[in-house]
């Protein structure tokens, strides 16, 4: 869960940061922040680590990278070394994906995410308390990740590259007669290739609350949270790398309304960083709403972990219609999905994201989980052309 920083420690953040940036351009106020304008009223001038927010500046510290040992295994190492092997970053997270003080009892996550061809490397985990959540080691199948976890108010979770390699040339052998004028047999030795195993690849999650199968195409574009009865959930999402990739990664937070209904998220910026190392690595904020035409659009911005301003995002959202959706009230705690484009300081589009998100009427109750996108077209001329870049 979130625990506030000491407030010497923010004092600290805050004052470094306006003693460098006494000439910044004053940032949008409440008036002009708005749901009509272009960019909703955001500058691309630098702020505050975690936008003064010292929660948001712990968040980045709330997960550990982890030093996997299978990457000392030789089959480990030479699958990753085959260049047309598939590539996928996973991410896993379950329990309470908005924090709620209310809960006082441990749901037990205990399980493990398996590959049926292939290896998994574990590079983040999630949440984890010491002494209570943890990774089995020693990790002797690299295709089985087994681990002991337990949540209350708040989530775990996992960060998991797959590599899957292609099916492998079998030499098969096969002894021919042949019998020749005089009636003689003989035998020709006829050697050729087929391919392995070419099964479906599958990669499992299983824990007590929930388990689930996907075929690794999902893994492509996966993007999908399941809501379990007791108020808990799981957030499952996945992009595919190529040698040469776009830069992608995702994003999460919280999502919901303020003490004057106003629509609000704030959260962290996941990406990828060498050597395949993911980590937490900057902040967005924004705002959503209905604009004056009538559509349920948001804006935000986002930010480096030291301020630096990196881009704006716009787009629009919607909520999932059913029950829920009776009165304001209703409203204000409904599930749905957003997508949109990032932009530039120039205000020119460079990428793309997308995702789900559960809102609350006070905003620490509610998130979002979503996916994010950069184009390169030089690499992949397609990805500027797709609506959504994914």
């Amino acid at each position: 869960m979130l625990h506030r920083l000491p407030l010497v420690l923010a004092a600290v953040l805050l004052s470094l940061w306006v003693a460098g940036c006494s000439e910044k351009p004053a940032e949008p106020t409440e008036e002009t922040l708005n749901l009509d304008a272009d960019f909703g009223g955001y500058t691309a001038s630098p702020e505050a680590p975690g936008f003064g927010d010292a929660d948001l500046v712990e968040e980045a510290v709330s997960d550990s990278e982890f030093n996997d040992e299978v990457l000392g295994f030789e089959r480990v190492n030479s699958v990753i070394a085959d260049p047309q092997c598939g590539y996928y970053h996973f991410r896993a997270v379950w329990g309470r994906l908005h924090y709620d003080s209310t809960v006082t009892e441990l749901t037990d996550w205990t399980g493990s995410l398996s590959v049926s061809r292939g290896v998994e490397i574990i590079r983040r985990v999630i949440r984890f308390e010491p002494e209570q959540d943890y990774i089995v080691r020693p990790r002797t199948d690299p295709s089985v990740i087994e681990w002991v976890s337990r949540t209350s108010v708040h989530h775990d979770g996992i960060a998991v590259d797959i590599f899957v390699p292609r099916p492998r040339l079998v030499i098969d052998t096969v002894q021919v007669p042949q019998v020749d004028s005089l009636g003689d047999t003989s035998y020709v030795i006829v050697i050729d290739t087929v391919l392995g195993d070419t099964s479906p690849v599958t990669v499992s999650f299983e824990t007590g609350p929930y388990s689930r199968t996907f075929a690794v195409d999902e893994l492509r574009s996966l993007d999908t949270v399941v809501y379990l009865d007791d108020s808990n959930a799981v957030a499952f999402h996945a992009v595919e790398f190529n040698r040469y990739p776009c830069p992608r990664g995702f994003l999460a937070g919280n999502w919901g309304f303020d003490e004057e209904g106003r629509g609000r998220f704030r959260g962290v910026w996941w990406s990828r960083g060498l050597p395949s190392r993911w980590e937490i690595s900057g902040y967005v904020q924004g705002h959503f709403g209905q604009n004056s035409a009538g559509r349920d659009v948001f804006f935000g911005k986002w930010i480096s972990r030291s301020g630096r301003f990196e881009g704006f995002l716009k787009g629009t959202y919607g909520r999932i219609p059913g029950p829920e959706m009776a009165d304001d009230n209703a409203r204000k705690h409904a599930r749905g999905w957003f997508a949109g484009r990032v932009f530039n300081a120039d205000r020119l589009p460079i990428g793309a994201l997308k995702g789900r998100f559960r809102s609350a009427s006070a905003e620490p109750d509610g998130f979002f989980q979503g996916r994010w996108k950069l184009f390169c077209p030089a690499v992949e001329p397609e990805a500027a052309e797709n609506e959504d870049g994914f």
